[in-house]
């Protein structure tokens, strides 16, 4: 929930008591941390001689996770908060100033991700998943992530947010905010950034830990955008308006096709790598459906059929548990150099 403080001063065109501009100012005041300026006053020193000890199980485990966010953070900061920008301009919305001046700030906050993810595993970890030839809009995602399946959350991400720009409808708006601002945003990094808040226990990453403060407090905004945005698109379709009918349950099944894909992420940096840290696959799974509840059904009053996300998350669990998950990965590394190989010679595959 956004809280209202009605500023002495107003303006014409921009309307200075819409929540949106609320949530605006606060990006303005709490997201302009500066990661340069966290690298000079943190360094690396520690955490390059933590990760320099920890054992190759347990560094496994943390590059699963990173690769997770540092994909996922690169796709967000691209095309997604782009479409999201031109599809806060819709005429099915209100109070567009202020959703695309909050937008500007969004950005701004999923680029400053990616360069901090991109840097810190530089910098700290190796360059095995932090390739710069590629990213996932030259059609090849980082091999550890597409291993699982945590690339078809982010590609469809990738199409629902287009459509949503391209059409300016409520319902493919809903869709795209559902998987971005609810899914990747709410449950993924929300998710991961428990696991990371963790690793104290077990792993002395100073810089690491100090970032992800600021990662989830930016996260957090966007997650209030998503459940403002929604909540209001589902009172125009309780209002009867046509043009909204059909909001709710795509919201529904949007969670529905992305929650065994998901699931993955779960699975990709516990029981994928042995899970040496004791991040723990159940109490991981469950932190997911805490968020699922409360943001979905608490807050926007959805009907969630838990049976179905259960089945959903049991079935693709069942499904991966049997991979050989290392012949896998070696196979998407390989599609990763040729692909990476072509780049360099100045292709266009």
């Amino acid at each position: 929930m956004v809280e209202s403080t009605k500023p002495s001063y107003s303006g014409q065109r921009v309307d200075t008591d819409d929540k949106w501009y609320q949530l605006f100012q606060k990006g303005v005041e709490l997201g302009t941390w500066n990661v340069e300026k966290l690298f000079d006053e943190i360094g690396f020193k520690q955490d390059k001689e933590t990760w320099e000890s920890l054992e190759d199980d347990e560094r496994a485990q943390i590059r699963y996770l990173l690769s997770g966010f540092l994909d996922g953070e690169t796709e967000v900061a691209g095309d997604a908060a782009t479409n999201l920008s031109r599809a806060m301009g819709a005429d099915c919305l209100e109070g567009n100033r202020q959703k695309e001046m909050f937008m500007t700030m969004l950005t701004l906050t999923e680029h400053k991700h990616t360069q901090f993810l991109d840097i810190y595993m530089n910098e700290v970890m190796d360059d095995r998943d932090n390739y710069a030839e590629l990213d996932p809009r030259k059609g090849t995602r980082v091999p550890i992530v597409q291993a699982t399946g945590l690339g078809e959350v982010f590609e469809h991400q990738g199409l629902l947010t287009a459509k949503a720009a391209q059409t300016d409808d409520p319902v493919d708006i809903a869709r795209a905010a559902t998987n971005y601002h609810l899914n990747v945003e709410g449950i993924l990094a929300r998710v991961g950034s428990t696991a990371i808040s963790r690793l104290p226990e077990r792993a002395n990453l100073p810089l690491l830990n100090y970032a992800f403060k600021f990662i989830s407090t930016d996260e957090g905004r966007h997650i209030t955008h998503g459940v403002e945005l929604l909540k209001e698109l589902l009172e125009k379709e309780q209002a009867g308006k046509p043009a909204y009918q059909g909001v709710e349950e795509n919201i529904v099944s949007t969670l529905y096709e992305d929650v065994p894909y998901m699931a993955d992420f779960a699975y990709m940096y516990t029981d994928a790598v042995g899970d040496p840290l004791d991040f723990d696959i159940d109490s991981t799974l469950m932190r997911g459906g805490n968020l699922i509840d409360g943001m979905y059904n608490e807050t926007l009053g959805c009907d969630i059929d838990y049976m179905q996300v259960m089945d959903n998350v049991s079935d693709r669990y069942n499904e991966i548990s049997e991979w050989d998950l290392e012949s896998r990965l070696e196979e998407q590394e390989r599609h990763y150099q040729q692909k990476r190989g072509v780049a360099m010679d100045g292709g266009d595959d």
